[in-house]
């Protein structure tokens, strides 16, 4: 983790900001859950259109949770992160410039989520497979080799809503040429 070069205090910030972020972030994958079973059915029952509906019906159910959550979140990020490290005030400070950040492209991840399972469901195996990896392992890990060299602990905190921003766009080329692919 390139988190260690910064102090046992960077390392602790992140993980508690990553932490609560990703459960915040999950809890998306429940109406996602939902949403595949009725994609799939639809799907194999030749009713294209439907599948867009409810495809684009949990992105926007989805992003207003996520977006909710995330402005909740980010109002009381420090006091949210102070639960975990009331005692120490540089955590403090940098778990909630983190969190903070991390909160801004939450709503993204209906999106992301959603084309990930919608693809999924359909059969488009690859393009599933690239959506699922592409915010750790095609975006992320760059980032975090280039970031921090240059903007130092401030690269590793923006290194994650990035990732976000760049697997959006990418799951949204990815989700529109597979809409476009449907008849119906």
């Amino acid at each position: 983790m390139q988190a260690v070069l910064y102090g046992d205090a960077a390392v602790s910030a992140i993980t508690i900001a990553n932490k609560l972020y990703v459960f915040v972030r999950n809890l998306v994958i429940g109406i996602g859950q939902g949403f595949q079973p009725v994609c799939g059915f639809c799907f194999g029952a030749g009713k294209y259109s439907r599948v867009r509906q409810a495809y684009t019906y949990c992105i926007k159910v989805g992003t207003v949770v996520l977006l909710v959550l995330g402005v909740v979140s980010f109002l009381f990020a420090q006091q949210i992160v102070t639960l975990f490290r009331r005692d120490d005030l540089q955590v403090i400070e940098i778990g909630t410039l983190a969190l903070r950040l991390q909160l801004c492209t939450l709503p993204l991840w209906a999106y992301i989520t959603m084309s990930n399972m919608f693809t999924q469901s359909i059969g488009y195996g690859l393009q599933a497979t690239l959506i699922s990896i592409a915010r750790q392992g095609i975006f992320l890990i760059p980032l975090l080799l280039i970031l921090p060299p240059a903007l130092g602990l401030l690269g590793i905190q923006l290194a994650q809503p990035i990732s976000d921003v760049c697997t959006c766009v990418f799951a949204y080329f990815i989700a529109s040429r597979v809409i476009r692919e449907l008849k119906g």
